[in-house]
């Protein structure tokens, strides 16, 4: 009896510990990625804004088995979707300067997300990829933040180097 007491007690204090350095953690994280891309704006903005395009340059789409995969009509502009039985990805805004985007995860998840263009000369372009991530005040999402920029990071670079990849070369 006396040892389940002592484990009792030190599962809450580990938890209580846990708990007080997680509120030490933002609950918002901005995970970003940034690529200069020689193309102009029109055509980058006409790749990243068609959906359909995504399967050749977006390694989250490209590498994910997605099965359903379905594209709205239109593929691009506000309100186009890409939904499959893993996400459903929505643009909830589109312009000349970038699309904002929200990606429903099965499960119930939410991540907005989008491209900003931002111009360096008539003849570059700078492509910033962003996802906002907030979390609950839970010790085990607030100490995930640790994970969630080594973990979309390198997708998001490789992603965009096939970007610019695909547009330089489909000129």
């Amino acid at each position: 009896m006396r040892f389940v007491k002592f484990f009792v007690l030190a599962i809450l204090t580990l938890f209580l510990m846990l708990t007080g350095l997680s509120l030490l953690f933002p609950s918002h994280l901005r995970v970003s990625r940034v690529i200069n891309i020689a193309a102009p704006r029109a055509r980058v903005a006409a790749v990243i804004g068609d959906l359909r395009t995504w399967d050749e340059w977006n390694m989250f789409i490209h590498n994910t088995p997605l099965t359903n995969k379905r594209f709205s009509t239109p593929s691009k502009g506000k309100g186009a979707t890409l939904s499959s039985d893993q996400w459903t990805i929505r643009e909830t805004a589109a312009d000349t300067d970038g699309i904002a985007l929200q990606w429903d995860l099965k499960g119930g998840k939410k991540y907005l997300g989008g491209f900003d263009l931002l111009s360096v000369n008539p003849d570059s372009l700078t492509v910033q990829w962003w996802f906002n991530l907030d979390f609950r005040w839970y010790p085990w999402e607030k100490l995930g933040v640790f994970v969630y920029d080594r973990k979309l990071g390198p997708v998001m670079e490789e992603s965009l180097d096939s970007l610019k990849q695909f547009v330089e070369n489909s000129r």
